[in-house]
């Protein structure tokens, strides 16, 4: 069997609410996607959060040249040994300096120590409702969808 999620994760990787806000975006969430499971998920490292079989390529967020997976990788290999405290490598396009966490991916992935997964929401988070939700956490948010 397999499911869909909806991520939701902050756009600064190393961000975590404090336990009030996080009750609070899940009384939110929990109205707004009855019946479903909600789960808040916060760990001690930085983690990719990636979109399962959704990913299909990365591209650079300076020229907006497509990354070859083998220059991904390694700049992911690299980072992943330090615990992705630093996520930044030089793009092999334009040459420049760039964060894992802005490249342009297709679908949206990106790195965090908190997220916020609902297995099989069966529809999108309305604008409103986003807005409202980081409001409630205090940062700007990024959503994954993501199958497995």
């Amino acid at each position: 069997m397999s499911d869909n999620l909806l991520k939701l994760i902050s756009i600064d990787p190393s961000f975590v609410p404090d336990k009030q806000r996080q009750e609070q975006a899940k009384v939110l969430l929990n109205h707004l996607f009855k019946k479903k499971s909600i789960e808040l998920k916060t760990t001690n490292d930085i983690e990719f959060i990636d979109q399962g079989s959704n990913f299909e390529s990365v591209f650079c967020n300076h020229c907006g040249k497509e990354i070859k997976m083998e220059s991904w990788q390694d700049a992911m290999d690299k980072a992943h040994k330090n615990n992705f405290k630093d996520l930044f490598f030089v793009t092999p396009c334009c040459h420049k300096k760039a964060s894992l966490n802005d490249l342009q991916y297709q679908s949206a992935a990106g790195f965090a120590k908190f997220q916020i997964e609902i297995t099989d929401p069966g529809n999108d988070i309305e604008t409103t409702n986003l807005v409202e939700l980081q409001k409630i956490l205090g940062t700007p948010i990024r959503k994954i969808w993501a199958h497995y």
